[in-house]
C-alpha cells in the first residue's frame, strides 16, 4: 500500500507544479524596433578614353595618321529635368602641338573622325573651348538618365603648308562631357 500511495502523491505533486507554472515561460516577444533607410543617387558624367597617347610619324608635308583611335567611353546617371549630354574633344590654344621653340602645329591643323565618319578639324565653338571638335549630342528621355556610351576617335595631322623643322613636337588633347 505504500507504492501506491506514494505513487498517488508523485502524481498529485506533479499536477500542482503543471497548474502553477505560468504558460508565458514557452515564448517572450521584445518591443519593434526600426530602422529609417535614405539612399541617394548623385548625378554624375564621367568620361574615360584610351590609350592616353596617340603617336604620328608625321610628313615632311602631308596628312598623318595617329597610331591608334581613341576609345572614349561616357556614362552618366542624370536628373530628369537633364534634356541631352554633349561630348566635345578639345585643345585650350589655338596651337595644338608644339616643340617648345616657338615652332607650332595649329589645331585647325589636326582633324578628328568619330566612328569613322568624315574628318573635321578642331575649329569649331564647343562648350569648353573654341578649338573644339564635338564626338557627339545624344538627347534624353526617360530610360536613359542614366546610362553609357563608347566612341572611337581617329586622328590626323596634316603638316601641309607649314614648314615645320625636325623635331618632337607635344600637345595635349582634352576630353570632356556636358549635361544640359
Amino acid at each position: 500500500m505504500q507504492t501506491k500511495h506514494k505513487a498517488w502523491l508523485i502524481l498529485g505533486v506533479l499536477a500542482l507544479l503543471m497548474a502553477v507554472t505560468p504558460a508565458s515561460w514557452a515564448q517572450v516577444n521584445s518591443n519593434q524596433a526600426t530602422v529609417n533607410l535614405n539612399a541617394v543617387l548623385g548625378e554624375s558624367l564621367t568620361v574615360t578614353a584610351s590609350p592616353g597617347t596617340v603617336n604620328f610619324t608625321l610628313a615632311a608635308s602631308g596628312p598623318s595618321t595617329g597610331s591608334v583611335p581613341v576609345a572614349i567611353t561616357t556614362a552618366w546617371a542624370l536628373g530628369s529635368s537633364r534634356t541631352k549630354v554633349n561630348l566635345f574633344a578639345y585643345f585650350t590654344t589655338a596651337n595644338a602641338l608644339t616643340d617648345g621653340a616657338g615652332h607650332n602645329i595649329p589645331s585647325a591643323n589636326v582633324s578628328g573622325s568619330v566612328n569613322s565618319g568624315a574628318f573635321a578639324t578642331f575649329t569649331t565653338a564647343g562648350a569648353f573651348s573654341t578649338q573644339s571638335l564635338q564626338v557627339f549630342s545624344q538627347a534624353l528621355a526617360a530610360g536613359s538618365f542614366n546610362s553609357s556610351r563608347s566612341d572611337n576617335l581617329n586622328l590626323k595631322i596634316d603638316t601641309t603648308g607649314l614648314g615645320l623643322p625636325v623635331g618632337t613636337y607635344t600637345g595635349v588633347l582634352n576630353i570632356q562631357a556636358q549635361a544640359l
